[in-house]
């Protein structure tokens, strides 16, 4: 078990519960340079996040004497991903209240759930049906245009191909903001890869501050924010 402390600015994040969900959630955070405290009262489960995360902890977390001694002061974030024992999963939302963690996220399995979550005073609320409905739906109204990461209910970070009309034009001719209602916060060009010697591999080179004489490229992705309706729209358009 790696017992080394994040360093300074590194966000830490406690997650408790290691089903599916939790774990792949606790080893992707870690992967993306957070320092995550992993707990759960399954040995077995504990010991797959071991050397995968920051620290691992077998610990029965609706005991608050038990978490109290996680020493959970400096945790940025506690994430309570503990799905089908609905009763453990409030315990342990209660008990890290208790303890004045600032920020806490809940996974919510039903609307049950959810209602006591928003009584209890949570303002994250992870509802994974809701958020793989909205992504289907997505899919299914706005196909070629995909979806990186949801902003509001009805905004989204989202990226396309540059359309046949976009080649050769600047982003101060287009006038995105103005034609379509979406902001290009990037683009993402293909560019030789480094080494390739002409041997015709290639990489995506983001430019992720474009400036107005930028021009549009065949094969270009532009990464674009805004409403989800004027995503759709952009799509029926071409």
């Amino acid at each position: 078990m790696n017992n080394q402390q994040g360093k300074q600015g590194m966000r830490r994040v406690a997650v408790f519960g290691l089903g599916r969900f939790g774990l792949g959630l606790a080893i992707r955070l870690a992967e993306m340079g957070a320092d995550v405290l992993a707990v759960d009262s399954d040995k077995q489960l504990v010991e797959q996040a071991d050397q995968r995360v920051s620290r691992a902890v077998c610990l029965d977390a609706t005991n608050e004497f038990a978490v109290k001694k996680l020493n959970l002061a400096q945790t940025d974030l506690a994430i309570v991903c503990i799905g089908r024992n609905i009763e453990a999963g409030l315990l342990v939302t209660a008990v890290l209240q208790r303890l004045g963690v600032e920020e806490i996220w809940v996974r919510a399995i039903d609307q049950n759930q959810a209602q006591i979550l928003e009584a209890m005073g949570l303002d994250t609320i992870l509802s994974l049906e809701n958020e793989m409905a909205r992504q289907v739906a997505q899919k299914v109204m706005m196909p070629g245009i995909q979806v990186i990461a949801p902003i509001t209910s009805n905004h989204a970070l989202a990226q396309l191909k540059a359309q046949p009309e976009f080649v050769g034009k600047t982003l101060q001719q287009l006038d995105f903001r103005n034609t379509y209602g979406l902001n290009i916060v990037a683009i993402k060009s293909l560019e030789p890869a480094p080494g390739s010697n002409g041997n015709g591999q290639m990489q995506y080179h983001v430019n992720d501050l474009p400036h107005a004489e930028d021009v549009i490229e065949q094969g270009d992705i532009l990464v674009v924010i805004g409403p989800d309706e004027k995503l759709r729209q952009l799509q029926t358009d071409f």
